[in-house]
């Protein structure tokens, strides 16, 4: 692959140059980037339109030609200002990049915010081209030129500096990169991406942008910008920089969103506070809403109201001291085809495209993005069915098959479909409890090839404890499932 053209450079374009040694030559090399980024008929423009909080258009692009391989600087400002710069390094020095950092050690991360795979920290690694990288981002040539065209003062020599490969279904979840290291704190992000060239949109993997509502949370995603072999993202972080990697979805699964990333650091300031007044704080609704048990019979008519929801089988004596031990043993249990077949389908029949028309998309997104019916009809089967289950006869049925005494719940019904989630937050843990669910995904034949719930759709309920997960629970059709969370046992989807 052919590199860029090489311009006649001016005394400015000189500086655009760092030295490093090639430790198998002794030869010493230059990295530096396309030199027209460091004129002043770019750098002036850019960091007026960088700078302008009422940019208009919203969209700003200054070119440096018309040949393919010409640097062009791009700024989106809403939700917030973000830059994008075309053909920043040799398109040589990025494949040799790419391939030293296939030659390291990938570790797959996972937890409820995100999944890929890292590096680890590249401060220290001694490879050429990752070396090169690292001391040129982090030195005075590319750190100034930053400075200059953001209007953002920035640290020297201090620098977080990590590759990252998102394969197919890998995300990054809804975040806002605002972490603080004593007096300094995170001030831009950046991303350069080392992708295949023919990457398009319809791949995924796009970053996305959070508008915010008038209290700072995120709302719903309103720019993205697509990965591109040898180009630049980047913003200024804070409490309303939220953002997010799409999911990747390349056809090809050996194709996967390659890049380098990290942060440059600089004095905390009221944009980048670290008061305790100035955290968001999240309202009220976001945690369960706790009521007693509603009376719905007398204990002497449980069996009548049991046998008209619950499979007859989990209404046997013998069966239900199975159950307890199990859920005595392991904390846990999962009863597939809980409800009796009869009630089952009713329900089915009531949960049409028609049904969740009216339903809420439930937020904020840094904490929690699904579907809600907050308000059922009071004449259908379903109501119904909410009805008994945050009944007392219901808790009794539980507590006959787990010994647990219950005198309160809350309730949601929810639906989660293709980049839905709930992410675990300080502000917004689960008080302790039993957690009951009840998953009323449609049957689907034994003899489809998607009979069983494929793990790369996502959609699991999972369990942890520090860093461990204790229980995964794979969306299903009719089951129930009974989870006793204690105190530090978290969940998320």
């Amino acid at each position: 692959m052919p590199d860029k053209v090489e311009q006649k450079a001016t005394p400015v374009e000189k500086k655009a140059r760092i030295t490093g040694t090639d430790t198998d030559t002794g030869q010493t090399q230059a990295l530096g980037i396309n030199p027209w980024y460091l004129s002043d008929e770019f750098t002036d423009s850019y960091r007026k339109a960088f700078t302008d909080k009422h940019l208009d258009p919203p969209m700003f692009s200054i070119k440096q030609g018309e040949e393919p391989m010409s640097g062009e600087g791009m700024i989106i400002s809403s939700p917030f200002h973000t830059g994008k710069l075309r053909s920043i390094l040799p398109n040589a020095f990025l494949l040799g990049l790419k391939q030293e950092l296939s030659e390291l050690n990938w570790h797959e991360r996972l937890n409820d915010l995100y999944w890929f795979h890292q590096t680890d920290d590249l401060a220290l690694n001694g490879k050429k081209h990752i070396k090169m990288l690292r001391d040129y981002l982090s030195g005075e040539e590319f750190v100034g030129f930053m400075e200059k065209i953001t209007g953002t003062e920035l640290v020297r020599g201090y620098l977080d500096l990590a590759a990252q490969r998102y394969k197919k279904g890998n995300h990054l979840l809804c975040h806002d990169d605002d972490v603080h290291r004593g007096k300094m704190t995170r001030k831009i992000a950046y991303i350069i991406y080392l992708v295949d060239e023919e990457w398009s949109e319809e791949d995924g993997g796009a970053l996305g942008l959070f508008d915010s509502d008038e209290n700072r949370y995120p709302t719903k995603v309103v720019s993205h910008i697509v990965p591109e072999f040898n180009s630049i993202g980047f913003f200024l972080t804070g409490m309303v920089s939220y953002h997010t990697v799409e999911e990747v979805t390349v056809a090809d699964h050996k194709r996967e969103r390659w890049s380098v990333t990290g942060w440059f650091y600089g004095p905390a300031t009221e944009d980048n506070t670290t008061e305790e007044n100035a955290l968001q704080i999240l309202p009220s609704s976001v945690l369960p809403q706790v009521s007693p048990l509603e009376h719905l019979v007398d204990t002497k008519d449980d069996q009548a109201q049991w046998a008209k929801w619950i499979n007859p089988e989990y209404l046997k004596a013998a069966v239900r001291v199975q159950i307890q031990d199990t859920f005595m043993e392991q904390s846990s249990v999962e009863l597939r085809n809980f409800l009796h077949p009869k009630a089952f389908q009713s329900i089915l029949n009531c949960l049409s495209q028609e049904f969740w028309h009216s339903a809420s998309l439930k937020g904020p997104a840094h904490l929690r993005s699904y579907l809600e019916k907050e308000s059922l009809a009071s004449d259908t089967d379903i109501s119904e069915l909410a009805g008994f289950l945050r009944s007392d006869s219901f808790g009794r049925f539980l507590a006959s098959v787990t010994s647990l005494q219950l005198v309160g719940a809350s309730q949601q019904v929810r639906r989660f479909n293709k980049g839905h989630y709930t992410l675990i937050h300080d502000q917004a843990l689960e008080p302790a409890g039993l957690d009951v669910a009840l998953s009323l995904m449609p049957p689907v034949p034994k003899d489809d090839p998607h009979a069983e719930w494929d793990e790369s759709w996502g959609g699991a309920t999972h369990y942890i404890a520090d860093k461990d997960e204790l229980l995964r629970i794979s969306p299903d059709s009719n089951s129930l499932s009974l989870v006793l969370r204690d105190e530090g046992t978290l969940r998320f989807v």
